[in-house]
């Protein structure tokens, strides 16, 4: 058994009657999950699933693409042939998949039509769109969602399709240095034009980025319709695209992914990955004002934190916890749709936002959460469920 799972048996058992006394109700236990990307520690895409559960959580981040084996530590090399109906249909996400505590999947989604060499970003260049590639990313997306309808048909689950942060994409890696640095501007933009594939500015970017996310969303309804017409109805996958700026490049007079390329696709909901935000001094109101404007531009509610969180080499690990739980209580209090933690596994070092460290052992931020999980589990689901699940880690 993972050594991070082995601290939550004895961290459950303290923990309960603390956890039951700072319970935060029905709402934190259904709207906060986590994101399971990589991480030092990490060996499969199921392994980062448990550690969730082992949590007391029920809803999980992953990411999804060609390059499986080397974001979850599988080897190396380009996964052969992808598409995403192959991959959902590999043993180990099968078994995540499966996992029958995890309400909701969020999914970080490229698919192998634009991405399949594992180098080059082909969704960002709207000259990659000709009809014939279109309708091969439609299918791609069209046949992920008939599979996702069809074999989780009598469960609970719910699959919500996404990206990693498009504004950084466009902008070079790095949207926020691109608005502020003109050294960083500069630099970015000299790739973009000595660039022999691909958009020739963060402009023709994206125009590519909205022909990906109209013809993704084009391939979901397109899967869910397919699955009606097999008799399977009800709602079972969303698309949510992700961005990562709401203020920076706007207010620098530059083109971004809120202002210039959501407006123009449909969506249920959107991701924002929430950093700009919480990382400014008051930063329980200054999420709530972004949340404000986001909600603002895109006419909806629907806002997903795609991701938060804070690094222990930054903050310290109270620190850490502090700020978490401002950020947490503060989007709840606005009725974000879901909240997903930044990460499972520590990725380094530096990077280490983990709920597990580089040896897998519990931190101090990953304790916080089993508290406050159990405890939001409890007025859910009675003493009776944290009771067998106890018995089942045992």
């Amino acid at each position: 058994m993972y050594k991070c799972l082995q601290v939550l048996l004895i961290v459950l058992t303290l923990t309960t009657s603390t956890a039951t006394a700072n319970a935060s109700g029905p709402p934190f236990a259904q709207t906060v999950g986590f994101y399971h990307w990589g991480g030092r520690y990490s060996t499969s895409v199921s392994q980062g699933v448990e550690q969730i559960v082992g949590l007391g959580g029920k809803l999980a981040r992953i990411t999804l693409s060609p390059r499986y084996y080397t974001d979850y530590n599988l080897g190396g090399g380009c996964y052969p042939n992808f598409s995403l109906s192959a991959i959902v249909q590999e043993p180990d996400v099968k078994k995540a998949f499966a996992n029958e505590q995890i309400d909701v999947f969020m999914l970080t989604a490229y698919d192998g039509v634009s991405f399949g060499d594992c180098i080059n970003p082909r969704h960002l260049d709207p000259a990659f769109y000709t009809p014939s590639n279109v309708t091969a990313i439609v299918k791609e997306y069209s046949d992920l969602t008939l599979y996702l309808y069809e074999t989780y048909r009598k469960t609970h689950k719910r699959f919500i399709i996404s990206n990693w942060e498009s504004d950084n994409e466009v902008y070079c890696g790095a949207a926020y240095a691109y608005a502020t640095d003109p050294g960083a501007r500069a630099a970015c933009d000299a790739r973009y034009r000595v660039s022999s594939e691909g958009s020739r500015s963060p402009e023709e970017s994206l125009a590519g980025l909205t022909l990906w996310y109209q013809s993704r969303q084009r391939g979901i309804d397109e899967g869910a319709s397919r699955a009606l017409s097999h008799g399977i109805g009800g709602k079972r996958v969303y698309f949510a695209p992700e961005f990562c700026n709401v203020r920076t490049l706007h207010d620098a007079g530059f083109k971004s992914v809120l202002y210039d390329v959501l407006p123009f696709v449909l969506f249920d909901y959107v991701s924002y990955s929430s950093y700009e935000s919480i990382n400014r001094a008051e930063l329980d109101k200054a999420l709530i004002a972004d949340l404000n404007i986001i909600q603002g531009v895109i006419g909806s509610s629907a806002i997903i934190l795609g991701e938060v969180g804070f690094a222990r080499s930054a903050w310290g690990p109270e620190g850490t916890i502090v700020r978490t739980e401002r950020v947490i209580d503060a989007a709840l209090s606005w009725g974000v749709s879901y909240i997903f933690q930044w990460n499972m596994y520590d990725q380094d070092t530096i990077d280490d936002f983990g709920i597990c460290d580089l040896m897998g052992q519990l931190t101090a931020l990953g304790k916080y959460y089993v508290q406050r999980l159990g405890a939001a589990n409890d007025v859910i689901s009675g003493p009776s469920e944290m009771s067998s699940r106890e018995f089942r880690w045992r």
